[in-house]
């Protein structure tokens, strides 16, 4: 057929034109820029306390380790579990800007084999729900690839050097281990995005209930070994320093920062439209009450409407080829729910949007009447949360009606979650 010969070549000129792109104007220019505070920063002096067998967790001591090194600076705190900063000594033998740029190669070959896996996830997922038009995965990653290349948390993850993107490739890797029935792989993958990210560890329950039993017990026998190992090196007392600086710290003081996403964050801003750029002395009770409410309601809406989707007993291929999307929709509702959700850290989400993409095909094949409506909402959500949007524009946004737009992101986050309920309703379990 010369015509999809010819569009095979469109797509993957498009692809390949994107990744050099991205490899120039980004990673090239990115690498000889040393920004004065990112979040790598921090992660590079955790590692060299952790070499020194000291907690990395007192916002003080990280501050003056490094001034020691010529920070002007004090860097952001480290929160993150204390495997990670036991993991992180290897870099902190280099210099400061050679393990920068290490960092900044890891997190772009990171980027490209997620970029890999997601195409790898939406041919299996095609499959599996037996698409008939060839032209779907071309489509999709001539779509894709550049979207997510020029995403605004990509971007933003290569510059501070964050784990938005390590996240994107162990969710990914999750998704089609466990869409295939690989155990180990999905184990591992999530052992990894829980020491990277606290917070999938709770995708773990989720895998132990409806995922294959082999992956949750990989995944947490992984977790207690470099648990274990952390425990070791530094003592048991890291875990309490860890509890009460990194994670009772941040639960306790208030964060509506523009480029925190999440829904209590955007709730904080509509209430104090300040916070968009400063730190509030304390939130009033209303905006925690209805951020409450919320976060309940949405926590809840998520939980049956997975229990609803696993219940339906579809047969083996299409009962597999549900996980994925199951999967990218709790992801979808964590992000909504943490206290801090940075821009960086949608990166993590980044597969969800093909795998809705391929599902509605699949719908559209089978003439359902609401794939066009849903395939347009899937894309706004899509753009709303990955699009350069001007969310960080300060003051002129600190007052009504322009702080609403400040949840543009968030808003992205929402309508994907909405279109993930939908197409998990047992009425559209053949597509």
């Amino acid at each position: 057929m010369p015509a999809l010969r010819w569009l095979r070549r469109l797509c993957a000129a498009i692809v390949v034109l994107a990744s050099f792109e991205f490899v120039v104007a980004t990673t090239g220019v990115q690498i000889r820029l040393l920004p004065a505070r990112t979040d790598f920063a921090s992660y590079y002096l955790a590692g060299q306390l952790a070499r020194e067998q000291r907690s990395p967790y007192d916002p003080d001591v990280l501050a003056a380790a490094g001034h020691a090194l010529g920070f002007e600076h004090d860097q952001y705190p480290f929160l993150y579990p204390p495997p990670f900063a036991w993991g992180m000594q290897p870099l902190a033998h280099l210099s400061y800007e050679r393990a920068r740029q290490a960092w900044m190669l890891l997190g772009t070959v990171a980027l490209f084999t997620a970029l890999v896996m997601t195409l790898r996830l939406v041919r299996g997922l095609a499959l599996r729900l037996g698409v008939e038009d060839p032209r779907l995965l071309w489509v999709v990653a001539a779509a894709f690839v550049p979207a997510a290349l020029n995403s605004t948390s990509v971007h933003n993850d290569i510059r501070s050097g964050s784990v938005g993107i390590l996240l994107f490739l162990c969710l990914v890797t999750a998704a089609a281990a466990l869409m295939e029935r690989r155990g180990v792989g999905a184990g591992l993958a999530l052992a990894v995005a829980a020491v990277v990210k606290l917070v999938p560890v709770t995708l773990v329950a989720y895998v132990w209930w409806r995922g294959p039993r082999r992956a949750a017990g990989v995944a947490l026998g992984v977790l207690a070994a470099v648990c274990a190992a952390a425990t070791i090196h530094f003592g048991a007392g890291i875990w309490a320093d860890w509890w009460r600086h990194a994670v009772l710290a941040p639960l306790g003081t208030p964060n509506g920062w523009a480029h925190n996403q999440s829904l209590d964050a955007y709730v904080l801003r509509l209430f104090v439209p300040g916070a968009v750029s400063a730190v509030p002395a304390h939130a009033p009770a209303a905006p925690r009450i209805l951020s409450l409410a919320l976060s309940l309601g949405v926590a809840a809406a998520t939980v049956w409407i997975v229990v609803r989707s696993a219940r339906a007993r579809l047969a083996p291929p299409l009962d597999a080829a549900r996980v994925p999307l199951e999967l990218g929709f709790l992801v979808l509702a964590l992000l909504m729910l943490l206290k801090i959700t940075w821009v960086h850290t949608l990166a993590g989400m980044l597969f969800v949007w093909p795998v809705l993409m391929v599902t509605i095909w699949r719908a559209a094949e089978q003439g359902a009447p609401w794939a066009r409506a849903a395939g347009v909402l899937a894309c706004t959500g899509f753009f709303l949360s990955s699009a350069h949007l001007p969310i960080l524009w300060g003051d002129r946004l600190a007052r009504w009606p322009w702080v609403l737009l400040t949840g543009a992101h968030l808003a992205g986050l929402l309508l994907l979650w909405i279109v993930s309920a939908f197409l998990l309703h047992p009425k559209r379990r053949a597509a």
